[in-house]
């Protein structure tokens, strides 16, 4: 009993851990967010997908200029090829500046 409840009660958040950013349809600022990717290769990604239409799988992403299988392996988690555009992670906030 008390295991279903916890199960209950850590549902909502199992899902919220994982965002996932569609290579498709996400913006520049969008895809920089996802783990291992900086502006540049987020940038590639739109030229390349300009150029060649929408990405399919892994292997389509490993023909871009500048993704590396390593990069694709720490990005894999995080990204999609179909579905919504994008979903926001909850990034830690932000702390405050104090001038000294």
């Amino acid at each position: 009993m008390k295991r279903s409840i916890a199960i209950l009660v850590l549902a909502p958040f199992v899902g919220s851990a994982f965002a996932l950013v569609n290579v498709n349809t996400a913006q520049q600022s969008e895809l920089q967010k996802t783990r291992g990717l900086d502006r540049y290769k987020a940038k590639s990604i739109i030229e390349y997908r300009a150029q060649n239409g929408p990405l399919h799988s892994i292997e389509d992403l490993e023909k871009v200029p500048g993704i590396s299988a390593d990069v694709i392996e720490r990005a894999k988690p995080e990204i999609a090829f179909d579905g919504p555009p994008f979903k926001p992670s909850k990034a830690a906030p932000e702390k405050s500046k104090k001038k000294t």
